[in-house]
């Protein structure tokens, strides 16, 4: 009888013990905001590449104060390539913007074992969906069309998402997409 009631005694108190474990307000382990999220998926279609799909995973993202210019640069690696795209766009806000080819737009660079590809904006636009905080995410999409250096068009197309970085001064230039391809060649 005397082990009977220890063991009921013993249940009891583990029954008492996960009731009030499993019923405390006090977590140790709180589930946090989403994580920021860094891809960019874009497609190449035309001169060369025929629905060539390459996903990013790397980027930064910010807003250029003298500039107004958000701004998002990928970088990934395919095929013993090195490719590098930046997305520039006007204001810091979410919208719908036309390229304006000098300041905004879509700029793709490739080098390495195929050689140097460098496609820069013909026409077309980035539509921003979100437009985070610091620490946040840029989100958006694009469509548009590059040319090579033979003025060979290749239409685009991809969807965005960055980690906004604190706010910069300046990234450098006159002119926003010209300055980035005069950094690259």
């Amino acid at each position: 009888m005397f082990l009977n009631n220890s063991f009921k005694i013993v249940f009891l108190i583990l029954i008492g013990a996960l009731g009030s474990i499993s019923c405390s307000k006090k977590s140790d382990n709180p589930v946090g905001p989403t994580a920021p999220t860094t891809e960019l998926k874009i497609t190449l279609n035309g001169g060369g590449f025929n629905n060539q799909q390459i996903t990013f995973s790397t980027g930064i993202g910010g807003y250029a104060i003298n500039e107004d210019i958000t701004y998002a640069q990928f970088l990934a690696s395919q095929g013993g390539d090195t490719l590098l795209c930046y997305i520039s766009y006007s204001g810091k806000q979410t919208g719908n913007q036309a390229w304006d080819l000098a300041n905004t737009g879509v700029l793709l660079y490739e080098y390495g074992n195929s050689g140097t590809t460098i496609l820069t904006p013909s026409n077309g636009s980035t539509n921003i969906t979100s437009y985070g905080n610091v620490g946040s995410n840029i989100t958006g999409t694009f469509n548009g069309t590059l040319q090579d250096a033979s003025a060979q068009n290749i239409s685009v197309s991809g969807t965005f998402s960055v980690l906004r970085s604190a706010d910069i001064q300046t990234i450098g230039g006159e002119s926003k997409i010209n300055s980035q391809r005069q950094n690259i060649e």
